[in-house]
């Protein structure tokens, strides 16, 4: 079928009713009644032009604030007729047209076609429908995405209902329902960041230590309930996959000794158990606890990092990164992140909003978070080595495509790395690490500094000491110095020529923290260019280290010479634990946190003219007893001109 180019969509809203009236009143009024079979009507047939109620129809209401509704998160729930899903991601807002990009998946072991989706804006009269586009099949297990486009309005932010038209094959009267909001243009964007969403296997007891991975969820969806998230970003490390190691196959393979173990081929074998851990491990972590709820009620925007594929994966020598097994894994690894994370297969990714450079790797995602803020995740996975992150060709394509999406109204551009690109720097801890050789355990102070779990030692153990510096691939590392100052200058020029703040977002170090890069010579820092807030938020699942790392980062946490015109350094944000007590090291906190961040749109009618277009940022950190949270709130201001 050919498509009108002016609604994409329709593709997946498919056929609508043309004399939908009464049969519609019908369907909302009650869900059993037996609707008359509908006309057909292809998108293309230029007299009988379908109309999406959703995109076309008028508003029903005023385009004014309007508070949002608490609900009751015991009733939310994956569907009970999938094997998983509903899963909501964000695509893109296209503020011109008004309109809102996301999709929805669903996996099912079902033959037949799944139903259509529903979808109920409250401004508007009349329902929308989306029909499923097939992604994938992995063993009779089928992976459908249904497309959503809505329409924004200025002020009124919105609260999209879904269900599915049918439960099990029949129209039931009260179908299991979700629900997520999306933002009114002119006001602000709420987002949350969250990375390290699991325990690794080093961790003993979770229930009994850290009462399960459910606490800080549970925080972000009471969150959530009072003031609405549009986004939730995932700043990879979303699923830890590191036991795919363990399956037997694997077990053997690391077993071998080294020639037989690179020169090894991935045959079907192995290749469908090492799929079948995949998949099945994400089917049981996406429907699993508080975050399956979440993932069912905020659209989701995700970058990946290693845990997602194996600890530690791009970093290995050549010699084993690139050896048929390992590359296996990633590309097993590679097609169910796409499915479940990104709602596409390796020949979507591109209608999906994810870019590819001319290097032919990566899957990097650069979208608007409303006017004002654009937030681009860089994929630091699919091209890394132990000498680099991003080849030149994506760094290429980065500036080319931010450069290109920076709207007249964008103030904030927010870069989510996996890892920090402002952090304490590790020269001592590398030394170190060269010195202790096979000495070095997963249990150690510097293994938990790297983040290392029992993936790593299980590979170690095999691979051998040779290993130790090859795994060390975080930014703030020697071997990457260079690439971290090519990032940071491309970023500035366009800061400078765009008048933009630039923002760092980052996990996987298990604490939470804040730093900063500035300019050598400023007076000032709100119209300081090179001003740029690192925020550290991790991890909402897994343990944080002990309290020897804290230590022991605060000791090499100096002033750093970037370039010629750049420092960096951490920031004091921790004056007090969450106990209240006072803090003596207060850079870096060791306890589980997430990320809640607000646009805070200036409010002319109190002359609050200072308060426009900043984003708060604000770590909310677990407390001792796992209930609840203590909040460190740290404010980015937009780049300020001479003018303002």
């Amino acid at each position: 079928m050919t498509f009108n180019k002016d609604h994409p969509h329709l593709s997946a809203f498919g056929d609508f009713v043309s004399k939908i009236g009464d049969k519609i009143n019908g369907l909302l009024g009650n869900e059993t009644t037996k609707v008359e079979e509908e006309e057909v009507v292809e998108v293309n047939d230029r007299e009988n032009i379908v109309v999406d109620p959703l995109l076309e129809d008028q508003d029903q209401c005023d385009d004014c604030k309007v508070e949002a509704g608490r609900q009751d998160y015991s009733l939310i729930n994956p569907s009970s007729q999938f094997k998983c899903g509903p899963i909501l991601r964000y695509q893109d807002i296209h503020t011109e047209r008004r309109r809102w990009i996301g999709s929805i998946l669903i996996v099912t072991d079902k033959e037949e076609q799944p139903p259509r989706l529903v979808l109920r804006d409250p401004t508007k009269a009349r329902v929308g429908f989306s029909h499923p586009r097939q992604l994938d099949d992995w063993e009779g297990n089928r992976f459908y995405r249904y497309d959503i486009q809505l329409q924004l309005m200025a002020h009124r932010e919105k609260k999209i209902e879904y269900w599915f038209e049918k439960e099990n094959g029949e129209k039931v009267a009260e179908p299991q329902k979700w629900n997520f909001y999306v933002p009114a243009l002119e006001e602000g964007h709420n987002w949350a960041f969250y990375s390290c969403n699991g325990f690794t296997s080093d961790v003993a007891d979770p229930e009994g230590d850290f009462h399960g991975a459910n606490p800080l969820w549970n925080d972000l969806l009471a969150a959530h309930d009072q003031k609405p998230f549009h986004t939730m970003i995932g700043g990879g490390d979303q699923i830890y996959n590191d036991d795919v190691l363990e399956t037997p196959e694997m077990v053997e393979w690391l077993k071998m000794d080294g020639d037989e173990r690179i020169t090894l081929e991935f045959n079907n074998e192995k290749r469908y158990a090492v799929e079948k851990y995949y998949f099945e491990h994400y089917v049981q972590h996406f429907t699993t606890g508080s975050y399956s709820k979440a993932l069912s009620l905020i659209p989701s925007v995700n970058t990946w990092d290693d845990h997602d594929i194996i600890d530690g994966y791009g970093s290995y020598p050549p010699k084993y990164q690139t050896c048929e097994v390992m590359q296996g894994i990633g590309a097993s690894a590679s097609r169910f992140y796409l499915l479940f994370q990104q709602h596409a297969n390796a020949n979507t990714t591109h209608h999906a909003g994810l870019q590819t450079s001319a290097s032919g790797k990566g899957w990097n995602c650069i979208t608007h978070l409303g006017k004002r803020t654009l937030v681009v995740l860089p994929d630091t996975r699919s091209e890394r080595s132990k000498e680099m992150i991003l080849s030149n060709e994506t760094y290429e394509m980065l500036e080319t495509e931010i450069r290109s999406k920076l709207l007249p109204t964008t103030k904030h551009l927010v870069i989510v790395l996996g890892t920090p690109l402002v952090y304490p720097a590790l020269k001592f801890f590398e030394d170190a690490l060269e010195k202790l050789g096979d000495k070095l355990s997963r249990g150690s102070v510097i293994g938990k500094v790297f983040g290392k779990c029992k993936a790593f030692e299980n590979v170690l153990g095999q691979f051998g000491p040779e290993l130790l510096d090859d795994l060390v691939d975080s930014w703030a590392c020697t071997v990457h110095t260079e690439e971290k100052r090519k990032m940071v200058e491309m970023l500035q020029a366009i800061a400078v020529e765009r008048s933009v703040r630039v923002t760092f977002v980052g996990g996987d170090v298990h604490v939470g923290g804040a730093g900063r890069l500035f300019g050598k010579e400023s007076q000032d820092r709100l119209t300081d260019p090179y001003d740029m807030v690192q925020i550290v938020s991790s991890a909402i699942v897994n343990a944080p280290p002990p309290g020897a790392v804290i230590t022991a980062l605060h000791t090499c946490s100096k002033t750093y010479s970037l370039n010629d015109s750049t420092s960096e350094q951490m920031t004091e944000i921790f004056h007090e634990d969450v106990d209240g007590s006072p803090l003596e090291k207060k850079k870096l906190l060791n306890r589980r946190n997430w990320c809640e961040v607000r646009e805070l749109v200036g409010d002319h009618h109190h002359q609050k003219q200072h308060q426009e277009d900043q984003l708060q940022f604000t770590l909310r950190v677990e407390n001792l007893d796992h209930v609840g949270v203590t909040k460190y709130p740290i404010v980015v201001d937009y780049l300020h001109t001479r003018e303002d």
